[in-house]
């Protein structure tokens, strides 16, 4: 109020006012809305020689998404067969080693379970899911895979596909993302993650 009446004033003495109102901030915290976490690790015969990288990547990213409120993650192992690691809500205190001896891989069931699990189709939080892999599937699963990754990106939910290797066939609509310092590896999937999720 001061500044405008001054600005006021130099202007009925016909000068050019120099007096800035006053001017009031407003700071509003915007909730960040909840995060799903879907963690997918194939075990594949192929992923032999990068078990350990995997096992560490999917640690990383369920232990960050711990520290995140009303953050929701679940892990699970896809080779023959699909195994839980994490269940939702749960972030793993250690990380859990596995082998990747399996002559299969069951990617599109994988998906579907932590689909299903964290309800990554469902608008109302940021759903993202993350897939250890490199791609390298037989049979159908190259085919039904692309279409859940369709399905999910189509309702907002970003996909972040973490390669180990040069050789790696992400689907399309992945945010692919290499793999190649251990020591810098959590920085570099946090930053992609929260690049996926924005271009999500």
């Amino acid at each position: 109020m001061r500044g405008a009446l001054a600005a006021d004033a130099q202007r009925a003495a016909g000068t050019i006012p120099t007096a800035e109102p006053f001017t009031q901030t407003i700071r509003r915290h915007v909730p960040a809305p909840p995060l799903r976490l879907g963690i997918a690790c194939d075990v594949s015969g192929s992923m032999n020689a990068m078990a350990e990288p995997v096992a560490s990547a999917a640690w990383i990213m369920a232990r960050a998404a711990g520290h995140l409120p009303d953050a929701v993650s679940a892990t699970v192992i896809f080779g023959s067969r699909v195994r839980p690691v994490t269940h939702p809500g749960r972030a793993p205190a250690a990380v859990t080693e596995f082998a990747a001896r399996d002559s299969r891989e069951d990617f599109v069931q994988a998906v579907d379970a932590l689909t299903s699990a964290l309800d990554l189709t469902r608008p109302g939080a940021a759903r993202l899911l993350v897939i250890v892999s490199d791609g390298l599937f037989k049979d159908d699963q190259p085919t039904e895979g692309q279409q859940r990754i369709d399905r999910l990106t189509a309702t907002g939910c970003a996909v972040l596909w973490l390669s180990l290797s040069a050789r790696t066939r992400p689907m399309n609509g992945a945010h692919l993302v290499t793999l190649t310092n251990p020591a810098t590896a959590a920085d570099t999937i946090g930053t992609a993650a929260v690049r996926a999720l924005r271009t999500a």
